[in-house]
């Protein structure tokens, strides 16, 4: 029984987001209650229902250490006593944990190191550079790249994340071996530990909604991690052979000018962008496919959610956590090699062609999601909660 609290930038809006409303309130039926820290609190986007969360508004992007006289006087207040940060690991934290006030838990909620694949994302990406950015690239931070200079930065983040913290969670134990790996530790002695995304509640029994013949992306419409713009290269290279599917984004951010331009430039047909829904089951459930041809991922919750309605899934292979979800290849979704445009052009033309092939798929799916079960994930939390407590 502990007052627990998390911290986010915004709320709701992605994958991280929609892990603390699918946490909070089996938390709260656990004897615990939750505390949110939140810079851009989006009231207007939040679901009707109760999420059990009391909201704490930071004053500054999580990242500022600013905000750090407003923790610290509301985890005195609420008597918090486990603090967990999702995605981020601000130095103020460290400060946080020397107090003796509460617990600190890092959960780090993509692939490990995911954070080089960002900054050569963003080095590498194609487009237009005013000269100053073009010095900047090729004289600054492409050798920076080549001389291992963003390596060596991530590895002493990771330290810093983990020798401050009282646990660091991961999504799969595979990746707490390969972060233990590269800090020169023992895994099974070591504090990391796999905290699984829970998926929300579905109820299977429910009546089966008609299924449009639609592809479906679902998420944040971000460059360096969802690299959108290669599923708009692989719908251009099919479209034409199925003039009665459709392919649909939902979801919004950074890139969606960019996803327009690229989808108007090339004259692509049937392309919708849905913009945000605070509740896409509605997607997963009246969609045939649901794509991801992202870089880098950690424990997809779009994947999860088509799986559990039955939709089927394809992906590139582009990390362990994407593996294991959709692994074995064909039973329940299918498997891309990475990076390999030609490759998954095909393997959606064949699911969308092949309706004995996606039938099986989306029948084999809910099932599959049973180890990701909000149960599940409840016991992790609930069992490392009490474990810091007591100590």
């Amino acid at each position: 029984m502990a007052n627990i609290s998390f911290m986010i930038q915004s709320f709701p809006g992605g994958g991280v987001e929609r892990v603390i409303m699918n946490l909070a309130k089996p938390l709260t039926e656990a004897g615990h209650r939750v505390f949110l820290f939140v810079n851009q609190l989006l009231e207007d986007k939040l679901p009707q229902e109760d999420l059990a969360i009391t909201y704490i508004k930071l004053p500054y992007r999580v990242r500022k250490s600013k905000n750090y006289p407003v923790i610290v006087e509301a985890v005195k207040k609420y008597d918090i006593k486990v603090f967990f940060s999702l995605l981020y690991f601000p130095s103020y934290l460290k400060e946080l944990r020397a107090t003796g006030l509460c617990r600190i838990v890092y959960v780090l909620h993509g692939e490990p190191f995911y954070e080089k694949k960002m900054k050569v994302a963003n080095i590498t990406r194609p487009g237009e550079l005013t000269m100053g950015k073009w010095l900047e690239k090729y004289l600054v931070n492409i050798p920076k790249l080549k001389l291992g200079y963003y390596d060596r930065r991530m590895l002493k983040y990771y330290k810093k994340a983990y020798y401050n913290t009282d646990a660091f969670g991961v999504l799969f134990d595979g990746y707490g071996e390969q972060i233990a790996k590269a800090l020169g530790i023992d895994y099974k002695e070591s504090h990391l530990c796999t905290l699984q995304n829970p998926t929300a509640e579905f109820d299977g029994d429910s009546a089966p909604l008609p299924r449009e013949k639609r592809v479906v992306y679902v998420g944040r419409l971000t460059y360096w991690d969802k690299r959108l713009d290669r599923l708009l290269v692989v719908w251009e290279r099919i479209y034409q052979r199925f003039p009665e599917w459709r392919l649909c984004f939902v979801g919004d951010g950074e890139d969606s000018v960019n996803l327009r331009k690229i989808a108007a430039d090339k004259g692509l047909q049937r392309v919708e962008f849905m913009g945000w829904h605070n509740n896409p089951t509605q997607f997963y459930r009246t969609s045939e496919i649901v794509c991801m041809t992202s870089a880098s991922e950690g424990c997809p919750m779009a994947l999860l959610e088509a799986q559990q309605c039955g939709c089927a899934a394809v992906a590139f292979d582009c990390c362990a956590g994407i593996h294991e979800i959709l692994s074995p290849t064909g039973v329940n979704g299918v498997l891309v090699p990475n990076d390999d445009i030609g490759a998954y052009a095909e393997a959606l033309a064949e699911l969308m062609s092949d309706d004995n092939l996606r039938h099986k798929i989306q029948a084999n799916g809910p099932s599959s999601t049973q180890r990701f079960s909000i149960e599940n994930s409840i016991k992790q939390y609930d069992a490392l909660i009490r474990k810091l407590c007591a100590e």
